[in-house]
């Protein structure tokens, strides 16, 4: 399908995937004019899976190449905007980190990374902004082979609409999925996360930690559904969403959901959003702390937690002096 084409129009908030967006910076943006990473053999859109989200479907229109991967590698990408997919073929056993850095200031992008992971192999993704977005939307998707693990870490500034749909398929006895997401929003920013995890067999496990603070007017959304499907016992999954609002004026709209279809399963997700404790800023004042210090020490070690799971030492650092940044 091609953008504008039956079921791939413009999304609004009454699609019930974009039912936490504003939508209305889409119809403003204008798409990006720089290209994403010329990486791989150019292929036909039917390399990738059928595109479930417009986004997708605009990542599509710009060019799908392909990169088999094998060994131990590490990649380093740099998405300057405009639409592009990638799909990436793992070999049995390969160990591969992609370090991504996102560039996109203005107009609107879409892009699609989809990866194939054989038996046993290994896929670690940051995905880090490089500077505020504008309209950036971005597909992760994979295939988890037996005893394989896809990881998927990544971190928002937000922008006029930041958006990441992360789905996995985990389809056989081993696979391993771990999401985490860190966002610092500021201004009227927007950030979103849509997350859709299938255990098609049982003896797999999935973790979802996704935090948020938030200031000033900003937005932000979780949906998240972990899929346990019938005869996927022995299956575990966490799925939780943390948000921290440090103004009246911000939202945060959070709906993790477990969908179980098998009977001998572990799975558990929660959502908080609330203030700084007021109890941990009285303990830290009465240490010799000021506000502003002890409330930018409380905000920092709740991002740590999702960030420290970022696999590139010098990728963890920038996302913590970006999102830190006062």
């Amino acid at each position: 399908m091609t953008p504008g084409s039956a079921g791939f129009s413009l999304p609004t908030s009454i699609d019930e995937d974009w039912r936490y967006v504003d939508c209305k910076s889409l119809a403003d943006a204008v798409p990006a004019q720089s290209d994403g990473p010329a990486i791989g053999e150019v292929v036909g859109a039917d390399a990738l899976p059928t595109p479930t989200d417009a986004g997708m479907a605009w990542a599509i229109a710009g060019g799908v190449r392909r990169l088999a991967l094998s060994g131990t590698q590490h990649l380093q990408l740099d998405d300057h905007g405009g639409a592009w997919a990638l799909r990436l073929d793992l070999a049995p056993g390969a160990v591969v980190r992609i370090s991504l850095r996102r560039h996109v200031a203005t107009g609107r992008s879409a892009s699609w990374l989809h990866t194939v992971l054989g038996r046993s192999a290994t896929l670690e993704l940051d995905d880090l902004p490089a500077t505020d977005g504008d309209v950036q939307l971005a597909a992760i998707t994979g295939d988890v082979a037996q005893d394989a693990r896809f990881a998927i870490h990544i971190a928002q500034l937000g922008g006029r609409l930041v958006r990441h749909r992360i789905e996995a398929r985990l389809a056989a006895p081993g696979a391993n999925c771990a999401i985490t997401a860190a966002a610092s929003v500021r201004g009227t920013a927007q950030a979103h996360i849509l997350t859709r995890v299938v255990h098609a067999v049982g003896l797999t496990q999935s973790d979802q930690l996704i935090k948020a603070v938030l200031r000033d007017n900003t937005r932000t959304s979780f949906d998240g559904v972990v899929t346990m499907l019938k005869g996927a016992d022995g299956a575990k999954a966490v799925q939780q969403d943390r948000n921290l609002l440090l103004s009246p004026g911000a939202r945060a709209d959070t709906r993790p959901q477990l969908d179980i279809r098998a009977d001998e399963v572990e799975a558990s997700h929660g959502a908080t959003v609330g203030a700084l404790d007021e109890d941990e800023l009285i303990y830290l004042r009465a240490r010799g702390l000021d506000g502003t210090t002890s409330r930018n020490l409380l905000t920092t070690a709740f991002l740590d937690e999702a960030l420290l799971h970022l696999a590139d030492p010098a990728m963890r650092l920038a996302a913590k002096n970006l999102l830190h940044a006062l």
